[in-house]
C-alpha cells in the first residue's frame, strides 16, 4: 500500500476526530483493499474505513440499511452515453427492489442497494464504460456541473462538456484519484456556466463566460454554500481568465482553502467561512500570489429566466431537436434506465443529459422522429409537460435511505406535489425545493418554496415537520428564501404549501373556467413573492 501524503498544511493546526482519521489513513488508500474488504464482508471491517474512508471510492455506508450501500459516480456537466446507462441499470437490477437510481441535484446518479461484496466488480465495469466514482464524496472535489444544453443550447455561449471535463481531470488526475485533493477541510464544488440562463451561484467556485475587450473568457466567482450552518450565493472575485486558464484558476483557490481553512471545528469547514474570514479583497491578493496577476471582471450577466427543459425544442443544429422529460423526484429504475437508454439510441443521438433539477434531456431528435417518440409508453411516467407544482419540485434522497435525513422528502414531495396539481392551476413553474435536514442537500433556500425537515410541536408532542421559507430565486435578480415558518407539521404542510402557492404566486383553484375567472387576483406589493405574501397578512 501507498503511504499516507505527507500533509504540511496539517502541521500546527488542532485537529477534529475526523481530521485526525484523514490524516492517519488517506482515503484514497483503500482502493488497494477493497478486494479484501469484498472477501471479509462488511461486518469484519474496520469500522473508519467503512463508514468514512469508502467514500473517497463513492461508497457510503448506510446505517438506514446496514449492508447495503449506495454509490455515487461522477459525471461531468450531467452527460451519459446510452451504453453507460444500460451498465448502471444493470449493477442496480442485480438488487431487485433494493436496487434503485437517484438523479442528484449535481447532475449526477447515486445508485441504491449496492453490496461491499460486488464492489470490486462494479468499479471495474464502471471503469470500462468510462465512469468513475472516485472522490465523489465527503471531504473531496464533487461533480462538476455545467450546462445540460451544452453544445445544443441554441443560447449557449461556451460549451461546457470540455471545461468540465478538464476541471475533473484536475481535480481527480483523470480519474486516478489526486492526492492533492483528496484532504479538503470539507466538499467542494464547482461549475462552469455556458449561457446566461446556466444558475450556479451556489457552487464554491463559479466560471461564467463573458467577453473582455472582444476575448471570450471566464469570469470567476467565489464562495457559494448551502449548509446546516450558512447558506450564501457566490460572489464576484473581480476577476477574468482566458477559458484554458480555469483549471489552473480551480487549483490556486482550493489550495488557498486546502492549506488554511477550519480543521477543527468541522460546521466551519466549508470555504466560504475562510473566505468571509479573510474578506474577498484579501482573497484575491493571495490568489494574484500564486496565480499571477489578474484582469478585471468586465461584469457577468445572468436571465431571470431559466432555459426552456420540459417538452420539445429546437437545437441550434438544424433539423433536430431535444426532449425534456419530467422524473418524478429524480427517481430511476433499472427498468426506467433501460428505457432511457433505448430512446436515446432510437430516437435521438445516444445522450442522455442530466439536470440540476433532477431530470433528463435526450438531444438529437430528428423532426420526423418526434411524432413517434412523444407515442412511447414511457413519456406517461416521465411526461414532456408535467403539471405546474411536480415540474418545479426538487427533492434530496430523505429518510428512506439517509441516516441525517428526519423527514421522508421523496415520497411525502411527490404525494403533494401530485395533490397540489389536481386542485390549483399556477401561471408559471414555482420551484419548491425539499431538504431532509438542516445539510440542505435538496437546496432549500433556493426555491421559491423551500421545505427543510425537522420536528415540530404539536399538542400531542413533538412530530415529524418542516420549516419553511418563501422567496428564493435564481437568476438576474438572485436571492435567498426567507423564513416564513418554523415547525410546520407533515400533516400541514400541503395547506401552508397551498396558501403560498395562491398568495405569492397566483396559484388559482381548478374549479371550472368561469370560477376560476371570479376568483381573487394574486396580491400585489412588488416582485418579490415574500414581500407580497407579508402585505398580504398584515393586510
Amino acid at each position: 500500500m501507498v503511504a499516507t501524503p505527507v500533509r504540511p498544511f496539517l502541521e500546527g493546526k488542532k485537529l477534529n476526530k475526523i481530521e485526525k482519521n484523514k490524516a492517519a489513513k488517506d482515503g484514497l488508500l483503500v482502493g488497494s483493499q477493497l478486494e479484501e474488504f469484498a472477501a471479509a464482508g462488511w461486518e469484519n471491517v474496520d469500522e473508519t474505513d467503512l463508514q468514512l474512508r469508502l467514500k473517497w471510492y463513492g461508497m457510503f455506508w448506510r446505517p438506514k440499511t446496514p449492508g447495503r450501500f449506495m454509490l455515487r459516480l461522477r459525471l461531468p456537466n450531467g452527460i451519459v452515453s446510452a451504453s453507460q446507462l444500460n451498465v448502471i441499470a444493470s449493477l442496480i437490477a442485480r438488487y431487485g427492489d433494493g436496487g434503485s437510481g437517484d438523479i442528484t441535484t449535481r447532475q449526477n446518479i447515486q445508485l441504491r442497494g449496492v453490496l461491499l461484496e460486488d464492489l470490486p466488480d462494479i468499479l471495474g465495469r464502471l471503469r470500462e464504460a468510462g465512469i468513475t466514482s472516485l472522490q465523489s464524496g465527503f471531504d473531496n472535489p464533487r461533480n462538476v456541473t455545467g450546462n445540460p444544453l451544452a453544445g445544443i443550447d441554441p443560447a449557449e455561449i461556451l460549451d461546457t462538456r470540455p471545461h468540465c471535463q478538464a476541471q475533473q481531470d484536475l481535480l481527480t488526475n483523470s480519474g486516478e484519484g489526486s492526492f492533492e485533493f483528496s484532504n479538503l477541510p470539507r466538499k467542494w464544488n464547482t461549475a462552469v456556466a455556458g449561457a446566461k440562463h446556466n444558475f450556479l451561484l451556489h457552487n464554491d467556485i463559479v466560471f461564467h463566460p463573458v467577453e473582455k475587450d472582444g476575448v471570450l473568457g471566464f469570469a470567476v466567482w467565489v464562495g457559494g454554500v448551502l449548509s446546516s450552518q450558512l447558506n450564501a450565493y457566490a460572489v464576484p472575485l473581480n476577476a477574468w481568465i482566458p477559458l484554458e486558464e480555469a483549471p489552473r484558476m480551480t487549483d490556486t483557490v482550493v489550495k488557498i482553502w486546502r492549506d488554511n481553512g477550519e480543521r477543527n471545528k468541522r460546521p466551519r469547514g466549508r470555504f466560504r467561512f475562510y473566505l468571509d474570514a479573510v474578506g474577498v479583497e484579501t482573497f484575491r491578493s493571495m490568489v494574484v500570489e500564486r496565480f499571477g496577476p489578474l484582469a478585471d471582471d468586465p461584469g457577468s450577466a445572468f436571465n431571470d429566466r431559466p432555459a426552456l427543459i420540459y417538452g420539445i425544442h429546437p437545437q441550434k443544429q438544424e433539423g433536430f431537436y431535444y426532449a425534456g422529460l419530467h422524473v418524478p423526484v429524480g427517481r430511476l429504475t433499472a427498468a426506467t434506465l433501460q428505457e432511457l437508454a433505448r430512446l436515446a439510441e432510437a430516437y435521438g443521438d445516444g445522450e442522455v443529459r442530466l439536470t440540476e433539477d433532477q431530470n433528463v434531456i435526450i438531444p438529437g431528435i430528428a423532426a420526423a422522429r418526434i411524432k413517434a417518440f412523444k407515442a412511447e409508453p414511457l413519456l406517461q411516467r416521465f411526461p414532456l409537460q408535467p403539471g405546474a407544482v411536480s415540474s418545479g419540485t426538487v427533492s434530496c434522497t430523505g429518510s428512506t435511505y439517509c441516516g441525517f435525513a428526519l423527514t421522508n422528502t421523496k415520497d411525502q414531495a411527490l404525494a403533494i406535489a401530485e395533490q397540489l396539481d389536481a386542485e390549483l392551476t399556477l401561471p408559471e413553474e414555482v420551484r419548491i425545493h425539499w431538504t431532509g435536514c438542516p445539510n440542505s442537500c435538496g437546496q432549500a433556500y433556493m426555491g421559491g418554496i423551500g421545505l427543510t425537515g425537522g420536528k415540530a410541536r404539536t399538542e400531542d408532542g413533538m412530530v415529524e415537520g418542516y420549516d419553511i421559507c418563501v422567496g428564493g430565486q435564481q437568476g438576474g435578480e438572485h436571492k435567498l428564501g426567507k423564513l416564513f415558518r418554523k415547525g410546520v407539521p407533515t400533516a400541514a404542510v400541503k395547506d401552508v404549501v397551498k396558501d403560498l402557492l395562491v398568495d405569492c404566486y397566483g396559484a388559482t383553484p381548478k374549479r371550472g373556467k368561469a370560477a376560476a375567472a371570479k376568483a381573487e387576483p394574486p396580491v400585489e406589493g412588488g416582485k418579490d413573492p415574500f414581500s407580497r405574501f407579508m402585505n398580504a397578512i398584515s393586510g
